[in-house]
């Protein structure tokens, strides 16, 4: 895996030891793991704070650096590794505390972003009647609630980070697969238990807004509308997964279409062993593989 390092040089086969670059459809959507060799130059570019880029030109940051100490031993020494993990750039402040309450009226996903500090344009955004994100709270919790309350989902394409409705998720171009390669899921509690039967009060204060199904759970949402508590109900349920050699256009939000079915890609992860510390070297990809879930059922 060709990663720029802040320098403009590059990690180089000897030392890279593995990666796994994961995608996911979450508030912050790029993550990237390394392991690499120890050596000067390493531990100056892999500190908290210094920049990477992916070949697909995604930035990142790194938020978490450790020296580690491997088993193997080279030239009477102990080899030392590097254990780091980045995210997509102008993230950082979502992933700490908000240190100060954050309320909007009629704004939308960018306006949310950088209230909370981030340092990122949302290419394709979705308004939002209100946000709040109290202080000592998680940011991005708070988004992926208020992402919930619009059916949508963040997702990092081509042109940057867009927020997108989960049924224009599912109108894109779809990879077709042969069934043989998926692996599919049956679990009929995971909807159970995802899919919330969510209630309101009208403003009249009596009236009860929503419809209780049978086998959901039921949770009271304060001040929401009636399409409100119909987006709340409408999620990705992982139905598949599909595991196989390298195959970078398996990332988050990509449409895949088994058998008839499509499904979008809820997470997708890409590792790479290159066996620099002995072993056979590995590139491989799985993906977990998501359908809607009928809000009418």
């Amino acid at each position: 895996m060709n990663i720029q390092l802040e320098d403009g040089s590059q990690i180089g086969g000897g030392n890279l030891i593995s990666a796994i670059y994961r995608t996911d459809l979450v508030p912050v959507p790029v993550t990237l793991e390394l392991v690499v060799k120890a050596d000067d130059r390493l531990r100056d570019l892999f500190t908290i704070g210094r920049k990477m880029t992916t070949p697909k030109g995604v930035p990142l940051v790194i938020v978490k650096s450790q020296v580690i100490n491997e088993q193997s031993i080279k030239a009477g020494r102990r080899v030392a590794a590097i254990h780091v993990i980045a995210i997509i750039g102008g993230c950082e402040a979502l992933l700490g505390v908000t240190n100060k309450a954050v309320h909007l009226e009629n704004t939308n996903f960018n306006e949310v972003y950088r209230a909370l500090g981030a340092k990122v344009r949302i290419q394709r955004d979705v308004k939002l009647a209100s946000f709040t994100c109290l202080k000592g709270q998680l940011p991005t919790a708070a988004i992926a609630l208020a992402l919930q309350r619009e059916a949508a989902v963040v997702c990092n394409t081509e042109s940057g980070l867009s927020v997108i409705r989960l049924n224009e998720l599912m109108g894109g171009d779809a990879i077709m697969f042969d069934k043989s390669a998926v692996q599919w899921i049956d679990n009929p509690n995971v909807i159970r238990h995802s899919n919330i039967n969510y209630l309101s009060i009208d403003d009249n204060g009596s009236d009860i807004l929503g419809t209780a199904r049978a086998e959901r759970s039921i949770q009271y949402y304060p001040r929401a509308d009636t399409r409100e508590l119909q987006n709340l109900r409408r999620i990705l349920i992982t139905k598949a997964t599909i595991t196989r050699q390298l195959d970078e256009r398996l990332d988050a939000g990509s449409i895949i279409s088994v058998d008839g079915q499509s499904l979008v890609t809820l997470t997708g992860v890409h590792k790479y062993e290159t066996g620099a510390m002995g072993g056979r070297s590995v590139a491989a990809t799985k993906a977990w593989l998501a359908q809607i879930e009928d809000t009418k059922q």
